[in-house]
């Protein structure tokens, strides 16, 4: 009897054991999908947004600490601690940043940028370490935030 007692507690604990390993490996894989950025350009400028999974003011904060990071090529114009709104220049373009709360730890973070003008003319950023100014914020703040972002166009 004390044998088929111990393999049917055996059993149970290799049930939730089981059960547990799955539930792990299913939230590892929803943590490795990578958040989309979606990013346009438009005749008034750029837009990059993006769902990141974090509370709104660790986001915002990540912003402003980027931000300070990079001065004094990127400067703050405006900063509103209440709103999580943050506008920023790196003296080609002009960039206004929101964080938005969806839930207790997901934010929608919304970028929107100038046309840079050089000589007149509109500067087209090719190369990926010229990406303008609204892609660029979010990148960095995925890196920041340690969450791996991938870009797909509107």
């Amino acid at each position: 009897m004390s044998n088929k007692r111990n393999s049917g507690v055996t059993m149970k604990f290799l049930g939730y054991l089981i059960t547990v390993v799955t539930a792990i490996s299913f939230f590892a894989c929803i943590a490795a999908i990578p958040i989309a950025i979606k990013y346009a350009k438009s005749k008034e400028g750029y837009v990059a947004e993006a769902e990141i999974p974090a509370p709104a003011e660790k986001v915002y904060r990540a912003a402003i600490a980027l931000t300070e990071e990079r001065a004094p090529v990127v400067k703050i114009l405006k900063k509103d601690d209440a709103k999580l709104f943050l506008e920023v220049t790196d003296d080609i373009q002009k960039a206004s940043f929101k964080a938005e709360s969806i839930s207790q730890d997901k934010t929608a973070v919304i970028v929107k940028a100038d046309v840079p003008k050089v000589e007149g003319k509109e500067k087209e950023y090719e190369k990926e370490q010229e990406k303008e100014l609204a892609l660029r914020i979010i990148d960095k703040l995925c890196a920041k935030l340690n969450v791996q972002c991938t870009v797909t166009n509107k």
